[in-house]
Parts: C-alpha cells; sequence; structure tokens
C-alpha cells in the first residue's frame, strides 16, 4: 500500500467513524471481489446439462408411466452430483472471494 494509499484510507475510515480495519472489513462485506473460474464453472454447467438430460428422460418415462424404481434412484444420484459438483465450486470461491 502506497503513502497515498494509506492517506485515503484513513480519511474514508475517518469519514465514517470506523477504525481503518473496521471501515476495510466493512468494505469486503458490500464489495467482495468476483473470482472468475471460467474452466470450473464451464465443467460444472456441462456437468448440469448432461444430469439434467438424464433427468428429463427420466421424468418423461416416469410421465408415460414406463420408469422404474432404478430409474428414480439414478435420478435421485444424479441431483445429488449435481449439487456436490455446485458447493465444491462455491467453497472453491466462486462467486465471490471468501
Amino acid at each position: 500500500m502506497s503513502v497515498r494509499d494509506y492517506e485515503l484510507l484513513k480519511e474514508k475510515s475517518a469519514a465514517a467513524g470506523l477504525s481503518a480495519n473496521a471501515w476495510l472489513m466493512a468494505q469486503l462485506e458490500i464489495n467482495r471481489p468476483v473470482l472468475h473460474r471460467e474452466e470450473e464453472t464451464w465443467e460444472a454447467i456441462r456437468f448440469m446439462n448432461e444430469a439434467g438430460r438424464e433427468i428429463n428422460t427420466i421424468a418423461r418415462d416416469f410421465n408415460s408411466g414406463y420408469g422404474t424404481a432404478e430409474q428414480l434412484r439414478h435420478a435421485v444420484c444424479l441431483l445429488s452430483a449435481v449439487y456436490e459438483r455446485l458447493y465444491a465450486l462455491r467453497k472453491k470461491g466462486y462467486l465471490h472471494a471468501a
């Protein structure tokens, strides 16, 4: 941090009536940086699309009266896998930095 940046930080924190640390923490709550994880995001989207197609096929079978318990278990496993994939991506900091 340059001297000018530090002076600006002190001015802004004083104007807000906060310590420099408290002002910075408040700014991080409001303006959390967005992390771009392009490849990981696209992988998750591709996985969701594939799983969604399979789940839709199973749903069509059930709507036609031909669905099986095994298909239903497979659909639940797919939904669980989608959730786990998105949760893992979110834990890495997507959409916002932790």
